[in-house]
């Protein structure tokens, strides 16, 4: 994978003209751009027609435009938590995704300001050499949004056989009735409904995070808990309650006297550095466990719950030590809401059933 960073500086020049013939200059491609927040089934959509453009039409290369940030960074300060997929996540499975050349762009005022021509002659034809462009069907680019389908087709056609290229627009991906889109799926989730998040993403909705030092108050009462902190602030959590999960743990933390373990993956998650271009692939080999988390504030034990909610995972039939080790969470199915008990015996009985209910939707899965 090739990832092209295009930092604010260097959009400045490119907006000035004052690059040369410096630059990737690629000899011709197929590109599709967005934000890409979550990788559901509509981005993979456009992400396949892509590829399939570049064959059919003989191109060098297949692109992928997308941000470092969220615009809404930009736009929103003071933003809560929203994101579906982390840089480093959305690096993971743009690679698994067969992606060769990733454009990761700044989302900066100077980009923002940009009507959407200056933003295709400039970036797209001008540095990448875009010939084929493939949108979704909501495409609304430039700063005055007037970067449609139609618009955009239209200025293909104008920049003529030598500059121009062609488009082509995908109609929505729909998933029981409904357009699939990042918005939809950020509102399942804050409404607690993983099913229907994870059928538009098409696979479980997943958390990188590390685990630290907790209360230990799981152990005392045998249901030992990784607590489990997202790598990313801005990451977006489904609505507080108790879940069925899946969990992907280091293979070197793992006792030997495990039981019920799952399966074995290889998968990376991307090491960055502080510009967000890989450092490395990250690739390791997991072990995945089945197991049940509870997402809240923990209030049998803390009076009126925790100031910040917390995530605590058990994992059915691990053994070893995790402290400190990044972990990567899939969440399956909500199965209730957070309670407070009246005491640790109550608490104990109540896990035990979510134990029994977490297995059976597992089992399903």
């Amino acid at each position: 994978m090739r990832l092209i960073r295009l930092t604010e500086p260097y959009i400045q020049e490119i907006i000035a003209g004052r690059l040369g013939v410096r630059g990737p200059q690629l000899a011709s491609c197929a590109l599709t751009l967005g934000s890409f927040d979550g990788l559901h089934g509509g981005h993979r959509a456009l992400l396949r027609r892509t590829r399939e453009a570049r064959d059919r039409l003989n191109l060098a290369e297949s692109v992928v435009f997308t941000f470092r940030q969220h615009p809404r960074e930009l736009l929103d300060s003071a933003c809560e938590p929203f994101l579906l997929t982390t840089w480093r996540e959305k690096l993971s499975l743009l690679e698994d995704g067969g992606c060769r050349v990733i454009v990761a762009a700044d989302f900066c005022p100077a980009l923002a300001e940009l009507d959407y021509r200056a933003f295709v002659e400039k970036f797209l034809v001008g540095y990448l050499g875009m010939k084929h462009l493939v949108v979704g069907h909501d495409a609304h680019l430039g700063a005055d949004r007037m970067g449609t389908a139609t618009t955009l087709a239209a200025l293909g056609r104008e920049l003529g056989p030598e500059r121009g290229y062609s488009l082509e627009a995908l109609t929505p991906v729909r998933k029981g009735g409904a357009v699939v889109s990042s918005s939809a799926i950020r509102v399942a989730l804050r409404a607690g409904d993983m099913e229907r998040a994870n059928i538009m993403l098409g696979r479980p909705y997943a958390l990188w995070g590390e685990v630290c030092p907790g209360d230990r108050r799981g152990r005392e009462i045998g249901f030992p808990t990784a607590n489990v902190e997202p790598l990313d602030p801005l990451k977006l959590l489904p609505r507080s309650g108790v879940f069925a999960a899946r969990v992907q743990v280091p293979g070197d933390a793992v006792g030997a006297d495990c039981r019920e373990i799952l399966g074995r993956v290889t998968e990376s998650l991307p090491e960055v550095d502080a510009d967000g271009v890989p450092l490395g692939t990250g690739a390791g080999e997991w072990v995945v466990f089945g197991g049940m988390l509870n997402f809240g504030h923990v209030p049998t034990f803390h009076g009126e719950g925790l100031p910040s909610p917390r995530i605590e995972a058990h994992l059915f039939g691990f053994t070893g030590d995790l402290r400190g080790r990044n972990v990567k969470v899939e969440w399956v199915r909500r199965l209730r809401g957070e309670r407070k008990f009246a005491g640790a015996r109550a608490l104990v009985a109540q896990l035990e059933k979510d134990r029994r209910m977490a297995k059976g939707v597992l089992e399903q899965d």
